[in-house]
């Protein structure tokens, strides 16, 4: 995990429409975070909870998030991941997912970091179509 964001005042959060990117629009600029995909998996964002903006981050942690159970259709094996982002304001709660057959992960990239896989196939290359998210309180 990264403490990329610590401290940063948060104006806004966008989503990529193919739910492979999110933008944070923040006092000191834009900074995208990808989910990246292993080998022969995909990984996209299910579900991003806000706050009321601006914010300011205090703290960054992965967080476990609930099985789901696997789903009748395509998907062989899916794993559910977490990102908690601590506000002054509350919490930003990412909810991304992999599938796979098992044997691959998902993970987000952040700015800082410097690897990014994007799937054997570029599964996970994000068009970076921005939208803005729905509010869910």
């Amino acid at each position: 995990m990264t403490d990329f964001l610590k401290g940063k005042v948060i104006n806004d959060i966008k989503i990529a429409s193919d739910k492979q990117a999110i933008l944070f629009e923040c006092a000191d600029g834009s900074h995208v975070v990808k989910v990246d995909a292993d080998c022969c998996s995909s990984t996209w964002v299910e579900h991003v909870e806000v706050p009321d903006f601006p914010c300011v981050v205090t703290g960054v942690a992965d967080i476990e998030m609930p099985d789901m159970g696997q789903p009748d259709d395509e998907y062989e094996v899916v794993a559910y991941y977490g990102c908690k982002i601590s506000t002054d304001k509350g919490d930003i709660v990412i909810d991304y997912r992999n599938e796979s057959n098992g044997y691959y992960g998902g993970s987000l990239v952040w700015p800082d970091e410097k690897y990014f896989y994007g799937g054997a196939f570029g599964q996970n290359v994000s068009n970076e179509e921005w939208r803005l998210l729905q509010m869910d309180k």
